[in-house]
């Protein structure tokens, strides 16, 4: 119930995430599945999927896995993507999907941040194309503090 409250909540707050057709398709404990159809307007001068719009879905399945780790703390908190790398591995044809998942202890990170009112981490997200092929490996550096 509260990862579908945390989804609604993304998609309202987020236009640009829904300008580019972007669907969060599920939200667990640190982890995401994050969709975004095969669409003209999303594509390069390849015909491939445009690395912007790649690099938006990894971003937000990077939110949606942090949001949902921090579910029960999140509506107190100030989440912040401090920092992004992307590699681009294989063109990405179709559909895509990213999977996002923080890794490491959860547990430790909340207690981190109980003590210090803050705490960064990375996520890590996987991006597939439509036949399965790793497309692209993404982690963003969040950054989430205490809401003043």
């Amino acid at each position: 119930m509260v990862y579908d409250r945390i989804k609604q909540q993304m998609m309202d707050t987020l236009p640009f995430v829904r300008l580019l057709g972007i669907s969060i398709d599920d939200i667990g404990a640190g982890t995401s599945k994050v969709s975004m159809p095969d669409d003209p307007k999303l594509h390069n001068h390849l015909g491939t999927q445009h690395a912007g719009a790649l690099f938006t879905l990894a971003e937000t399945a990077s939110g949606a896995a942090m949001a949902g780790g921090f579910a029960e703390l999140i509506l107190g908190l100030r989440p912040v993507a401090k920092e992004s790398r992307i590699q681009y591995q294989k063109l990405a044809r179709g559909a895509t999907r990213a999977e996002g998942r923080v890794p490491g202890d959860l547990a430790a990170l909340k207690a981190q941040l109980a003590q210090d009112g803050k705490v960064a981490f990375p996520v890590a997200v996987d991006i597939f194309d439509s036949e399965g092929t790793l497309a692209a490996q993404v982690t963003v550096d969040w950054y989430l503090s205490q809401k003043r």
